[in-house]
């Protein structure tokens, strides 16, 4: 920290010591306090231990993280670093202070001093999502330059696909996670330009065509081999249009790969280039693996499919495992001899059942003997086929062709059934936006409380699922439970409406029969047809409408279920309807502020919680804050003049 800047912490009587006392802040003196400092440091953020658990602030690389969980630990201190961001150094300081009784980390970045000038330049130009270039480097610095280059436009596919049907949260992990794949793919000189949602730019100076080409293969198939975060096995995909540049802008280049990426989109997962036609691009030679320690065999072997394979060769066991290890899903298929010296054929299968590639990487097993014995032990550990030496030319052939025909086709119906899933998820989203805004509309509402529900149920699990493995939520309940949060309120359909919208305070009766409506929910998703087809989510739906009034010590209703006898969905879901309920605007009552919501749900005001949810809420209920005003800014249904009673 320079003088200056420690003089300016000193002014606003923040300290500059480890042992100084922890400073004491209310919210608006916080704010006062941001804003001082932004004239230092161009970057303040105020961040709550949440914020790290979940990823969700930015902290600059690993560094700064492992910082701020120190500090979080400790209750107090403060430290200061360099972090290293686009090539630049910065310098970083980090200091806990109590906002209004809640523990913060205070974090602020600057340039060293001597580039001073310097400071603002990769914060500037970086997106602070994906780490890469954003739009405004290249409207500032790339789209006038005159190049020699490689020009690549990348675009994520089914991107809005995701981003509607499992959130937004799931869109950034999903860029994310296509982003440093592609990355690995580059070189330190190659420019990568985040320039929209889900599009990028790609700059690689100096390359021949064919180089170029491959490179974008090679991104390609590095994406396809990503899954989804939280979704094992659904995979990521990107179609690319690539031109060369020989001294055009990089803007007008750009102009021309956009229009071949619109080319490789058509048939998704695509390379598509001014000199590769669009089919040429899809069936470039597969990778092949010849695993032999005789040269004479591997000779025969690259003899007979060297013009219709890409080959590489290994001489024994470990070698495989490790080639296997470096192009993993790039290998189109393995020809592995079985007695070898080091490491032999039944190890490198055993391999590669227990890393799970032998689903993906074909395997044809060869031997100098016709036992019946290798054989089926080879096709007990996954091998696909057999071959006996000698060879007999074009029936190795047939043998690998048809092989790599089979693990094509299903490499297809899978990619064909992950976008059926995609698709189907975005029919259920939709349906049960229009679902849950009818019922909303129905019991009076005036604003959207069941998407307000589903985003805090949302923000809740993710920070549960950061926190512990005690419920065993996959990615599949974890979208099951958002969805379904939607219908937690179903059985209002079947309250009548002088009870469910009446203005006044609710009489003994009247509140016996609101409180039916978890039961009649309930009892109305298990009468669906539709009950059998998708049983987990409608089960989870089930859990959901029935015990969302249930309590922690066993005060709630219908059935007076205590602590861990109500299903985590239920528990999940009665917490972010009980803060959205406080929040909101009702006839017979003011909207409550934020603070005061949270305070009255950690005090137990509003009946018991399980503690491992109320340390989720504490820690995640200004993110809850944010992520319900900006659901309430996406959808505005119309005003009616009664509003819902919860």
């Amino acid at each position: 920290m320079t003088s200056a800047q420690a003089q300016q912490w000193e002014a606003i009587g923040m300290g500059t010591h480890m042992d100084d006392a922890i400073q004491e802040l209310s919210n608006s003196q916080a704010q006062e306090q941001i804003a001082l400092l932004l004239n230092e440091y161009p970057v303040v953020r105020l961040i709550t231990k949440s914020d790290v658990l979940c990823n969700k602030c930015l902290l600059f690389e690993e560094c700064g993280k492992m910082v701020a969980e120190e500090l979080f630990d400790q209750g107090g201190g403060e430290k200061d670093w360099t972090l290293h961001l686009a090539g630049e150094s910065f310098k970083a300081t980090a200091r806990y202070v109590n906002v209004a009784g809640d523990p913060r980390v205070l974090l602020c970045v600057s340039a060293p001093e001597e580039e001073i000038g310097l400071r603002n330049r990769h914060l500037l130009y970086t997106d602070a999502l994906t780490g890469v270039f954003n739009r405004r480097f290249y409207e500032d610095e790339l789209r006038r330059q005159r190049i020699f280059a490689g020009v690549a436009v990348i675009d994520l596919d089914d991107f809005k696909l995701v981003n509607d049907s499992m959130g937004h949260h799931a869109g950034d992990l999903a860029l994310q996670a296509a982003v440093k794949a592609m990355k690995r793919c580059m070189h330190d000189s190659d420019v990568f330009v985040r320039f929209g949602g889900d599009e990028f730019l790609l700059v690689m100076p100096n390359v021949d065509q064919e180089t170029f080409s491959r490179r974008l293969h090679d991104i390609c198939d590095a994406v396809a081999q990503t899954p989804m975060p939280n979704y094992d096995n659904q995979f990521l995909s990107v179609s690319i249009g690539g031109v060369i540049a020989n001294g055009e802008t990089i803007e007008a280049a750009m102009q021309q790969a956009d229009g071949l990426m619109y080319r490789a989109k058509s048939t998704r997962g695509c390379v598509a280039t001014d000199v590769d036609s669009l089919e040429s691009s899809e069936f470039r030679k597969p990778l092949l693996l010849i695993v032999d320690d005789a040269e004479v065999n591997r000779m025969i072997l690259r003899e007979m499919l060297g013009d219709e394979y890409e080959v590489i060769e290994a001489v024994n066991g470990r070698e495989a495992v490790k080639l296997l290890q470096e192009h993993g899903k790039e290998i189109s298929l393995v020809l592995l001899d079985i007695i070898m010296p080091v490491m032999n054929g039944f190890d490198v299968l055993s391999h590669m059942v227990s890393t799970d590639l032998i689903d993906d990487v074909p395997v044809i097993m060869i031997s100098g003997e016709n036992s019946d014995d290798a054989a089926l032990r080879a096709y007990e550990l996954g091998a696909s086929d057999y071959i006996s030496r000698p060879f007999d030319a074009r029936v190795v052939r047939q043998r690998v062709s048809n092989i790599m025909r089979l693990y094509a086709r299903q490499r297809r119906l899978s990619a064909l059934l992950s976008r059926q899933y995609f698709e189907r998820e975005r029919a259920n989203s939709i349906l049960l936006g229009i679902v849950g805004g009818a019922m909303d509309m129905h019991n009076g509402g005036s604003g959207p409380h069941a998407r307000h529900v589903r985003v805090i149920t949302d923000v809740l699990i993710e920070c549960l699922i950061a926190k512990t493995d005690k419920y065993d939520i996959t990615g599949e309940d974890r979208s099951n439970i958002v969805a379904a949060s939607m219908l937690h309120d179903i059985g209002k359909l079947a309250i009548p409406d002088n009870v469910l919208n009446k203005p006044q305070g609710l009489t003994s009766e009247e509140f016996e029969i609101m409180k039916t409506h978890t039961v009649k929910g309930a009892d109305m998703l298990a009468g669906l047809d539709a009950y059998d087809e998708y049983p987990r989510f409608f089960r989870t739906a089930y859990e959901i409408c029935r015990w969302h009034h249930e309590r922690w010590d066993g005060g709630g209703y219908p059935d007076g279920l205590k602590g861990e006898q109500i299903p985590i969905s239920a528990q999940v879901v009665s917490l972010a309807d009980t803060y959205d309920a406080l929040v909101s605007e009702r006839v017979y009552k003011s909207a409550l502020p934020h603070e005061r919501a949270v305070e009255m749900i950690l005090h137990g005001e509003c009946g018991e919680f399980s503690p491992l949810l109320i340390e989720c809420f504490e820690e995640s209920s200004d993110r809850i804050a944010e992520e319900v005003k900006k659901s309430a800014g996406e959808f505005s249904p119309p005003q009616t003049v009664a509003r819902k009673r919860s």
